[in-house]
C-alpha cells in the first residue's frame, strides 16, 4: 500500500529522473532514417496525476514536438511496431482473459531493471542491459536487408 500511495502522489512521475543515456539514445533513434520512435507507456489504475505528468515529463526531457510520439495505453499488445523495449518481463493484453493468445506485431526486448535482472531469457528473446548497450544493433536487426 505504501508503494501505491507513492505512485499515486502528485509529481511522482514528473520528478522521475531519466535512466542514464536514455534521453540521448531516444533522440538519436528519432533522428535515424526510416525510424519512427514512440514512447509507449501505461497509466497506473488510480491515475489522477499519472497521464498529465507522463506527458509533462516527455515535454521536459524531449521537447514539445515529442508529445506527438506518446502512446498511452494499458494494453501495449494493440500497438503496431517492430520493437518494444520495456522493463516489464511479460506483456499481455486483453486476449488471455478471453482465452486467446496475443500476437503483437513487435518483438519485446527486455530492458534490465532491478525487478527483472534475475530472469534468464530463452532465445530468441533479447535484453538491453542499459542505454550504453548496442541498441543500434537491435534496431538494425529489424531492418530489411
Amino acid at each position: 500500500e505504501k508503494a501505491i500511495s507513492i505512485w499515486e502522489s502528485k509529481n511522482f512521475f514528473f520528478e522521475l529522473e531519466p535512466l542514464p543515456g536514455a534521453v540521448e539514445a531516444v533522440k538519436e533513434m528519432a533522428n535515424l532514417q526510416n525510424t519512427d520512435v514512440f514512447i509507449c507507456t501505461s497509466p497506473i489504475k488510480m491515475f489522477k496525476y499519472c497521464p498529465y505528468e507522463k506527458y509533462a515529463w516527455v515535454e521536459k526531457h524531449f521537447g514539445p514536438d515529442f508529445l506527438e510520439q506518446i502512446v498511452l495505453t494499458r494494453d501495449k499488445t494493440v500497438v503496431s511496431a517492430d520493437l518494444l523495449i520495456d522493463d516489464r518481463p511479460d506483456i499481455t493484453g486483453k486476449w488471455p482473459a478471453a482465452g486467446a493468445e496475443p500476437t503483437p506485431s513487435w518483438e519485446h526486448v527486455l530492458f534490465t531493471a532491478c525487478h527483472n535482472q534475475h530472469l534468464q531469457l530463452q532465445p530468441p528473446r533479447r535484453r538491453l542491459h542499459s542505454w550504453a548497450d548496442d541498441w543500434k544493433a537491435i534496431l538494425d536487426s529489424k531492418r530489411p536487408c
